[in-house]
């Protein structure tokens, strides 16, 4: 049994490419909150909301990839 080294690098790209949207995605929903009180204005919420469920998805997409190319 040995490890798929093509798609073990696949998995962590995706899950190193995660970690800025981790970092962005509160930063980003806390900065809409803050112009929804002030302006009624959406648009860094939304970003924000989208840069999580991104990072959601290619976290969960990395890890099932690792996992894949280690147990295969």
């Amino acid at each position: 049994m040995s490890t798929d080294q093509n798609l073990l690098k696949k998995g962590m790209k995706y899950i190193f490419g995660a970690i800025p949207l981790i970092a962005l995605a509160p930063i980003m929903i806390s900065i809409g909150f803050s112009a929804i009180k002030k302006d009624n204005n959406y648009i860094f919420s939304v970003i924000g909301f989208i840069a999580a469920f991104c990072a959601i998805f290619l976290v969960a997409n990395g890890i099932r990839t690792v996992l894949k190319s280690l147990f295969k």
